[in-house]
């Protein structure tokens, strides 16, 4: 039983993702945690046949086998649903919209968070990603859920991507004349005015480490739900504690909410004469000035506050800069100097990157030494304020996997916290090793063993498990990796079982012989492949670190740790594995953030020389993008356009390019693919001279087309179609340049024959089976027999001619299969001899067929003994 929930009180935007999330798991059912707020029951009460919400009563938990929750992720804040975190036979999914870090947050195999003005608008991106249906009721209704938790469009979490749905939910029907009906219940004019004004007269600031928002106002009258708003004030500024202090009418208020090991709020508040919670309090004072008791509150959070260890006293400052324009190796000289292994580079006062020594030890290795920094620099780096937290800090480093963290304040560089400042502030609050366990020391771990179990066949599962059997067996840890693993966390079947083995990977190879499996060993990059019974095969590398000495180089190899293994590979989204072994089945390893990639559907690259060490990842990262339907990290895409403009693809061997090209051009995505290659002059750059212009375009999206609509209707010709849109990109270029570029790829002379033919002939098909003038299917057949099939595609795909395309689809599809009934045997069985005559029968009976002249077998015999008579035979 699959159960769609969310957090007690749920409101319109709690109750939208519910039905939203209905729509993406077929059959689930959705059921308030706990109580609803009065306007949704009063929605629900007027279309009681068109939203069915259960209460958790009505659900059987022992019988819950996937849990959906939407619009939160914290265990405390789903009721009775709480106790079914932790089973093993309950998978988790997870929906939420708000940002920060949540103590409590739901172990989810799968999770979608990202930080909008409400759930419902994520929950409606995903169906539009997926392409279902939304109905205008159900507009409606996400549209309400949107309102509302975003305060009509005008709180400030709303974001541009909620103004777009609610567009498009306007689009498909949403009748907005509905929301006041409703929404406005919840949040009258008065108590929206309130809570403007709260966010208009609040203030940030650090108190002893912690983040504080303090808010202070004299209410023009009194209005109910002064709680919510302060909770509210919490989220938006995603803030350890919230305080606020309003006087409505003759009394005075304070309410406040804390993250309960920060600050236990109903002891802070009992100086005052009030209590509650230890994460939620409140009090009420005759009225006093408001502005003078937030002043009091301030001072005493001071001393209630447990002094947290704060960035400021652990920071290295001064920092040491450097500008965008100083040459690597100049960098490199001033790191080497002073012992740095990143610097910050600063313009005009304004951090814009960070690089590390790393970087510039690639850069100088490929003769970059002379290069400008800013050229493999990372931009977008994240930074942290001196007065917050080193636990805040900490938790940055580690979610970004950076090894530095820039200090900011005031918008000017104040100083950096390094890994090693990190360690000693950390020391003293450490955990003693006894006291530990996995899930806490190592946050780049999830367990997924659910979902292995979930998504995988019974063939895949069981020969993991018979792998990470033998790995334990012989003291290896053993590891699937790479897409496969993507590939599984993104719900799509993969077969391709990539191995890395920590240790003697050879050794567990050959251990396969007595087993009854064929292996194959490759000494000199540790790798091999193992083909159980049933051709079922599986590929095993050594862990290994991989050096290039020179840009495209092909690397050098030596054994390394499942670490730098995965460090070596292209896009963080291929660079995570999963256990094998018995003791750690299913335990995903991502130590790059790449799970957060898939989530926000992006690739990124590992490290800034990565198109320089192998530029094959430019058009490796094309193919993956436009087949996931991703986009590329903003760093990402700056790398590939320096790399394009540097012309490092235009020293790749042919037969890499060839290779890639391959693959490009099998792709189901191949037309988008080759526009943003065009875009991005990456044809330019791989093959000089070449012009890929609209013409060139116009065939590729012909043929792209073509084998959409035709492909169960064409020959086979799956291993070639690739030759039909090489040809086509240098359909426009001069006979030269073509004969370059065939010369470059190193071409078989079969499928060069194939390119130039279609090239070359187009202008003869044209003339032999064009024009005005009816052609028989004869003519047709006759002329495009002797054409491979993949030269007639271009051909009809290359030709302005419609009368052309027509024909030659004609033939593809129908004609290029006629063949006659009888066979040799048959005509031999008619009394006819054996010999060239039997050819030339059957091949003038096929010519008859194209002309309708026979249609049964029958047919075929009468006009056999009619143009070839027996008795003339054997007379002659």
């Amino acid at each position: 039983m699959k159960v769609i929930t969310t957090h007690i009180g749920a409101d319109f935007d709690s109750l939208a993702s519910m039905v939203a999330a209905t729509k993406l798991y077929p059959g689930a059912v959705a059921c308030f945690s706990g109580s609803a707020s009065r306007n949704v029951r009063d929605f629900l009460k007027r279309y009681p046949s068109r939203y069915n919400v259960l209460t958790p009563r009505k659900v059987k938990m022992d019988e819950v086998t996937t849990l959906i929750v939407v619009d939160t992720r914290s265990i405390s804040r789903i009721g009775p649903f709480a106790s079914l975190v932790g089973k093993k036979d309950v998978v988790i999914h997870v929906y939420d919209h708000h940002p920060g870090t949540v103590l409590d947050e739901l172990p989810a195999s799968y999770s979608r968070i990202e930080t909008l003005g409400a759930c419902t608008t994520l929950l409606v991106e995903v169906i539009l990603e997926k392409g279902i249906a939304i109905s205008p009721h159900e507009a409606t209704l996400f549209a309400m859920g949107i309102y509302e938790d975003s305060g009509a469009l005008t709180f400030g979490g709303t974001c541009r991507k909620d103004y777009e749905t609610i567009a498009t939910l306007k689009e498909l029907g949403a009748d907005l004349t509905q929301i006041p009906i409703f929404v406005e219940q919840s949040l009258t004019p008065a108590e929206r005015q309130l809570l403007n004004d709260l966010i208009d007269n609040s203030w940030e600031r650090y108190i002893n480490g912690a983040k504080v928002v303090l808010s202070a106002l004299n209410a023009s009258r009194y209005v109910e739900g002064l709680s919510l708003f302060v909770h509210r004030l919490r989220d938006y500024f995603d803030a350890d504690v919230a305080v606020a202090a309003v006087s409505m009418g003759q009394k005075t208020y304070i309410v406040a909410r804390s993250r309960e090991e920060i600050l236990n709020v109903a002891d802070f508040l009992a100086w005052w004469g009030g209590g509650g919670h230890p994460q939620a309090a409140a009090v009420t004072l005759e009225r006093i000035d408001p502005y003078a008791l937030i002043k009091d509150i301030e001072k005493k959070l001071a001393h209630d506050i447990r002094p947290l260890l704060t960035v400021s006293s652990v920071m290295t400052s001064p920092v040491m800069a450097i500008a965008p324009e100083l040459q690597v190796d100049e960098a490199y000289k001033l790191m080497i100097r002073y012992g740095h292994s990143g610097l910050p580079i600063v313009q005009d006062g304004n951090l814009i990157g960070i690089i590390t020594r790393k970087d510039l030890d690639k850069a100088h290795l490929h003769g970059f030494g002379g290069a400008q920094v800013r050229e493999f620099m990372t931009e977008g780096v994240i930074t942290v304020h001196p007065d917050a937290s080193i636990s805040e800090a900490h938790r940055l480093m580690v979610f970004h996997n950076i090894g530095r963290l820039p200090v900011k304040e005031n918008g000017s560089l104040v100083g950096i916290v390094t890994r090693t400042d990190m360690l000693r502030a950390l020391y003293p609050i450490s955990i003693p090793v006894e006291e530990r366990s996995l899930g806490s020391v190592l946050p780049w771990t999830e367990d997924v063993s659910q979902l292995m179990a979930q998504r995988l066949s019974p063939w895949i599962t069981q020969t993991l498990r018979r792998l990470g059997r033998r790995a334990e067996e012989m003291s290896l840890k053993a590891y699937v990796v790479g897409g496969f693993v993507r590939d599984l966390l993104l719900g799509k079947e993969n077969q391709d079982l990539d191995i890395v083995i920590e240790g003697d990977a050879l050794a567990f190879i050959k251990s396969w012989e007595t087993d009854g499996c064929k292996v194959a060993v490759h000494e000199r990059y540790k790798t091999g492949t193992i083909v159980f019974p049933g051709d079922k095969k599986v590929d095993v590398a050594t862990a290994r670190r991989e050096f290039y000495e020179y840009p495209v180089a092909l690397p050098k190899v030596a054994g390394d740790s499942l670490k730098h293994d995965l460090y070596r590979r292209d896009f963080t989204v291929n660079s995570m594995a999963i256990s094998i072994n018995r003791t750690s089945w299913g335990t995903l390893i991502d130590y790059f953030g790449g799970r957060r990639d898939l989530q926000s559907r992006q690739l990124r690259v590992l490290h800034n020389l990565s198109f320089v060490e192998d530029p094959t990842r430019v058009l490796r990262g094309l193919r993956l993008k436009h087949r996931l339907g991703f986009e590329f990290e903003d760093n990402t895409f700056r790398l590939i356009k320096s790399a394009v403009k540097g012309g490092l693809l235009g020293l790749l061997s042919g037969t890499r390019v060839k290779n890639e090209l391959k693959l490009i051009f099998m792709e189901e995505k191949v037309y988008p693919i080759v526009l943003e290659m065009v875009r991005l002059n990456i044809f330019e750059a791989l093959f000089s001279g070449i012009k890929v212009d609209r013409n060139c375009i116009r065939i590729v999206r012909r043929l792209s087309f073509f084998l959409r609509r035709l492909r169960y209707d064409l020959p086979d010709i799956e291993e070639d179609v690739w030759l039909a849109f090489l040809a086509a990109v240098i359909f426009s270029s001069a006979d030269w340049v073509q004969h370059a570029t065939l010369d470059k790829l190193h071409l078989s002379k079969s499928n060069r024959e194939i390119v130039e033919k279609a090239l070359d002939d187009l202008g003869t098909a044209e003339n032999a089976i064009g024009g005005k003038g009816m052609r028989s299917y004869e003519e047709i057949y006759l002329f495009l027999r002797d054409a491979p099939y993949v030269t007639a595609l271009f051909w009809a795909a290359a030709t302005q001619q419609w009368r052309v395309r027509r024909r030659i689809l004609l033939y593809l599809t129908r004609l290029h299969r006629v063949n006659p009934i009888l066979m040799g045997r048959d005509l031999v069985e008619l009394g006819y001899p054996k010999g060239p005559l039997i050819g030339k029968i059957l091949e003038e009976l096929l010519l008859a067929r194209l002309r309708g002249e026979v249609e049964t077998r029958e047919d075929e015999i009468k006009w056999v003994k009619s143009n070839y008579p027996l008795y003339v035979l054997k007379k002659g």
